[in-house]
């Protein structure tokens, strides 16, 4: 009788105390937020991940009745502001900005460099995709992927193409095209990407797979030529423009932005998080902002961005190891 009665006893303490941690749990989150949340930003004031950011930010935090504070963190290709995210507090007051370079690149061509790990970041939501745009200079034969790759292969080694560094979005793209199809282009680096469309305008390089929303605004002025849009269908942002999937099947080449926290940022804090991020993303304002600024708007929260994520990282990684790309000295 009295271990029947002890064992009650322990049931009935058991339940109480996950009875008062879920209460516990739900009064945290009736609470927070009670001070406003720092968003880190690991690339400069003005630029899409700064943009897109706050044009989301601001709902969500008008939602959450607090503000958020944009810290931009700059350096080493997004590694410094991704690693403040990582280290930060996970007191539900810090998050930040991830983007496809530090995210699921940067691993792969520091390794044991890079200042954080994968896991210690948690995905929360990707606000937009975007993929590149493979152009070229008017005088290049070409109107689509299967006519430029015939005209490369006809003059091996003959053009050059123009990305802003090696291990960019830029040059995975023609890495993995030369892979796919066998064709010889010289990879001409930049240190400032806003003078690959320049010359590519004039004649001085050739090629480029640049960043859709700054590529084609030179495409509808007409002063380079769209061959190829690296998404794997149609882009709504440029539906004349056929994909490079069009001539070579499963050819993906694109990048994200979205919101992320510390690994052990709270579940249920972070779950609310997920939730009005998506709202502020499918909001008709921010959609029609998304579309003026050449993005594609997302909203895949939780494992579906971390699905995101790590699909990216394994394709980059693969094409990295095989180029054999490393690091400029």
């Amino acid at each position: 009788m009295f271990h029947i009665f002890s064992r009650s006893l322990r049931c009935a303490a058991a339940l109480g105390l996950a009875t008062l941690a879920t209460t516990s749990s739900a009064m945290a989150q009736d609470k927070w937020p009670s001070k406003p949340i720092n968003v880190i930003v690991p690339f400069a004031a003005g630029g899409n991940a700064d943009v897109l950011g706050r044009i989301v930010g601001e709902k969500v935090a008008k939602a959450l009745g607090t503000t958020f504070v944009f810290e931009n963190r700059v350096g080493a290709g997004g590694n410094t502001g991704i690693a403040a995210v990582a280290k930060a507090p996970t007191d539900g007051y810090t998050i930040g900005i991830g983007t496809t370079g530090p995210l699921t690149i940067n691993p792969h061509m520091l390794g044991d460099k890079m200042p954080f790990k994968p896991n210690e970041i948690r995905p929360l939501v990707a606000m937009a995709t975007q993929p590149n745009l493979i152009v070229v200079h008017n005088s290049i034969p070409a109107k689509n992927i299967t006519e430029l790759v015939a005209y490369l292969k006809a003059n091996p080694d003959k053009e050059s193409y123009a990305s802003s560094g090696a291990g960019t979005s830029q040059h995975l793209c023609m890495e993995m095209l030369a892979d796919l199809t066998g064709i010889k282009v010289a990879h001409v680096p930049y240190r400032a990407s806003n003078q690959i469309m320049q010359d590519v305008m004039s004649g001085q390089v050739k090629i480029t797979c640049d960043n859709f929303a700054s590529a084609y605004e030179q495409v509808k002025a007409g002063t380079v030529k769209a061959v190829a849009v690296t998404s794997p269908e149609r882009y709504p942002g440029s539906p004349e423009v056929p994909t490079v999937a069009e001539g070579f099947p499963g050819f993906r080449v694109g990048v994200f932005h979205g919101y992320i926290a510390p690994a052990g940022f709270p579940a249920d804090l972070a779950k609310r998080l997920e939730e009005e991020l998506v709202k502020a993303i499918n909001d008709p304002d921010t959609q029609a902002k998304f579309k003026n600024l050449g993005v594609q708007p997302s909203g895949l929260a939780g494992a579906a961005f971390a699905a995101l994520i790590k699909g990216d990282s394994d394709r980059y990684g693969a094409a990295i190891a095989k180029a054999g790309i490393k690091p400029a000295q």
